[in-house]
């Protein structure tokens, strides 16, 4: 199975309080081995993150899921660090261009810093599922949100389930910060039908049958994000034409991949016709 790879920044300037970051990571890793689907995620860390580490990060690995833990700044920013491990804040408007420019697998961002409601909620608008901070948030709560949060989705739960897992967590421990975290999403994706891992009925070797606009597992939708994004653009502007209303949804502009990953979110939204009418379109495309 093809594995969930989130990336993970951590960013801690000399100059700002002392956050442990260290023990956040620490923690999802704990949760996670512990889940039924240990192995399906592969962490990419980049501790001491400058702004060009999240730039090259997207571009070589293509992440589903992207982590930012550190600090926010009531202007909007994420505090990332600059070379001599000063702040080098990064506003909301470059955060929001940078995943438009480049979203491809990117379904779930996680901003696990102090007031980053405004930067989520302008990043959901291009990226499924956002979750930030309304407020300052403390240490302890950032560590078991986080690391509860993987865990249920380590489980097979959805995103829906796993942020209100977090939540959960929050008050078990007596932690009065549950109403902190916010999910957003954008326009026409339903979080509780988000599922990185299959479920146990598809692990166990027993297909579901599905119709256009069920949710799919994970490695499914990337495995044929990846076979559309291998077209040549002759077969790919064939695609489009054989998918009924997908000329008009598709933009023609861009590389193949953004196009493909454009697509597939069309065609998993409420207007769509779902994964299985691209995969019937796509293999009939490989053998006429």
């Amino acid at each position: 199975m093809d594995k969930i790879k989130v990336l993970f920044l951590s960013a801690n300037p000399v100059a700002t309080p002392k956050l442990q970051l260290d023990e956040e990571i620490r923690q999802i890793g704990i949760k996670l081995r512990a889940a039924e689907y240990r192995d399906a995620f592969d962490f990419v860390p980049r501790f001491a993150a400058r702004p060009d580490d999240l730039l090259q990060a997207l571009l070589e690995h293509k992440p589903e899921i992207v982590h930012f833990s550190g600090h926010g700044s009531a202007a909007q920013q994420l505090i990332f660090v600059d070379d001599q491990g000063n702040e080098k804040p990064v506003t909301k408007e470059a955060l929001v261009h940078l995943f438009r420019t480049l979203k491809d697998n990117i379904r779930l961002v996680l901003l696990n810093a102090c007031s980053t409601r405004p930067q989520a909620e302008a990043i959901a608008e291009t990226i499924d599922c956002t979750i930030g901070m309304r407020k300052p948030i403390g240490d302890e709560a950032a560590i078991v949100f986080a690391a509860s949060f993987y865990r249920a989705l380590g489980f097979g739960r959805s995103v829906k389930e796993a942020f209100e897992v977090g939540k959960a967590a929050l008050l078990l421990e007596s932690i009065p910060e549950d109403k902190t975290p916010e999910l957003l999403t954008r326009a026409g994706v339903d979080a509780s039908a988000m599922i990185f891992v299959q479920p146990p009925a598809a692990a166990a070797g027993k297909p579901a049958q599905s119709k256009p606009g069920d949710p799919v597992s994970m490695p499914k939708r990337l495995a044929l994000v990846r076979d559309l994004s291998r077209l040549a653009p002759p077969d790919w502007e064939m695609l489009v034409t054989v998918l009924e209303g997908a000329a008009a949804r598709v933009s023609r502009h861009g590389t193949v991949p953004e196009k493909a990953a454009e697509l597939i979110r069309w065609a998993e939204g409420p207007t769509g016709p779902g994964l299985a009418a691209i995969e019937e379109a796509f293999k009939t495309l490989q053998n006429p």
